[in-house]
């Protein structure tokens, strides 16, 4: 038999079908094309980075040109910074090539600029602050160049516009950050910003030239200018700042809170409730003690009397330790400006009024110490004197017109706007509403609750009749 041929050497080799091998070519070629796919997607997705790297790099430059022409840096100096800071982080990004950087760094820097945009552009409509009532002659004017203008209702104010009142005109004016500023007969004072020097947003404030202003303040605190001294208020205070330019005097009283107050000299005074700092030209008085505010006694809120069956009306109020003598003001104004009473040297503890005609009035009363500081005002009562009845009232059914045309929020204060039927007595939360002779009326609400809170409106005509409306309020969590 022959002899088999020689076996040859496999050592170190692999069998390999003819399958195997077409089907490793395959995979070959799938994996050549997935990383030619890869690569070509890489180069896509580098070149639509560098796209929008370069559109938002080119807008960026566009928000701030038109941040440069509006100028609203007055109030948002930081964020705008902050935005320039990221175009610049985004320009060497993408000139070093770091390009997913780049866009994030542009992202950020745009959605800044637009939000600040639109922030100031929203600022520009509702203003610094606006007009919620104005009582006599109260005049405004914008900028230092304006033509001075009578002042009304809803009237909006700028930073750099003035207000001045005469000597029988009174305002009340709500500022952006929910601070209630009344203002007294014979003021000037200009509408401003102060810049922040604790890296908070810039501060809304007025510059007092003279005059008297009382400032409710809300969430916020407040700041107010004299010539020589400035006084920073806390937040929910109820203070009276006033300057006799002929003396160069001021007076710094705190009723409710705190205030902290600065002369140009550098002497600094802190003014805690019921208490008073005199400032004479740059000194500062030590601070004194005011008396408390007097509890209205008699009558009741929201008397109603009749001029048929009532001629005579007693005031009373609870007496005050320490007070010397009181003031009295009646008036038909809730701003007590052209008061029907104004008396400030009642020692008594009750005064009867002779009542001539109808409406709507409102008292209030203040006690003076023995050395002639006088303290706050007490809370204001209502009555109303009716007359007569008219023909035809009696059988009247029908309800009162009641109807909110607006509500306005600063922080937690509301401004509520709308109409009723003329001589209808309103009431909101609670709170005599004063309604105008067409029926329109104008209401500040101070909520204090944070979150969704009801804003109750009542309405009732001469025979009884009631409207309610209720409107849902929102007070944000700072």
């Amino acid at each position: 038999m022959p002899s088999n041929p020689p076996k040859k050497s496999t050592q170190g080799w692999y069998t390999v079908s003819v399958d195997t091998l077409r089907g490793a070519v395959v995979v070959a070629a799938f994996i050549g094309l997935a990383l030619a796919g890869y690569g070509l997607y890489r180069q896509w997705g580098q070149k639509a980075l560098e796209q929008e790297a370069t559109a938002l790099l080119a807008e960026i430059e566009v928000l701030l040109a038109r941040a440069d022409t509006e100028k609203p840096a007055g109030s948002f100096v930081e964020e705008l910074e902050s935005a320039r800071r990221g175009r610049t982080a985004a320009a060497e990004a993408f000139a070093a090539g770091e390009l997913a950087t780049a866009v994030s760094e542009g992202r950020r820097s745009r959605a800044l600029l637009l939000a600040i945009l639109d922030s100031a552009a929203a600022r520009a409509s509702t203003g610094e602050a606006q007009f919620i009532a104005v009582q006599g002659s109260v005049e405004v004017r914008h900028g230092e160049r304006g033509e001075w203008e009578e002042a009304r209702t809803r009237v909006v104010l700028q930073s750099g516009d003035y207000v001045k009142t005469s000597v029988n005109g009174s305002a009340e004016i709500v500022f952006l950050d929910g601070t209630l500023y009344t203002v007294r007969p014979n003021t000037l004072f200009l509408v401003t910003r102060q810049p922040s020097t604790s890296g908070s947003p810039a501060e809304q404030t007025i510059a007092m030239e003279y005059g008297w202003v009382n400032l409710n303040t809300a969430q916020r605190g407040g700041r107010v200018t004299t010539p020589r001294a400035e006084a920073r208020v806390g937040r929910e205070s109820e203070v009276v700042v006033s300057y006799d330019k002929a003396s160069s005097t001021g007076r710094f009283s705190a009723f409710r809170g705190s205030l902290e107050i600065a002369s140009e000299a550098g002497l600094k005074r802190t003014v805690g409730e019921l208490e008073q700092v005199v400032q004479t030209g740059d000194l500062l008085s030590d601070p004194r003690r005011l008396p408390s505010s007097p509890e209205p006694d008699r009558p009741d809120d929201n008397l109603e009397l009749s001029l048929t069956a009532v001629k005579t009306l007693v005031l009373s109020w609870k007496p005050v330790n320490l007070a010397a003598r009181y003031a009295l003001q009646v008036s038909r104004s809730r701003l007590f400006v052209d008061n029907v009473i104004d008396v400030n040297a009642r020692t008594k503890t009750e005064a009867t009024l002779g009542l001539q005609g109808e409406g709507t009035f409102e008292w209030r009363v203040a006690a003076i110490g023995r050395d002639g500081l006088q303290g706050p005002w007490s809370s204001p009562r209502t009555f109303r004197v009716l007359a007569a009845e008219r023909p035809g009232e009696k059988g009247d059914k029908t309800p009162p017109e009641l109807v909110v045309d607006q509500v306005q929020a600063y922080g937690n204060i509301f401004i509520v706007a709308g109409r009723t039927e003329a001589g209808a007595s309103l009431k909101v939360n609670g709170e005599q509403v004063a309604v105008a002779a067409n029926g329109t009326f104008t209401k500040t609400v101070l909520v204090a609750q944070e979150g969704w809170s009801l804003l109750e409106l009542r309405s009732s005509d001469p025979s009884g009749n009631e409207a309610t409306v209720r409107h849902r309020v929102f007070v944000e969590t700072l």
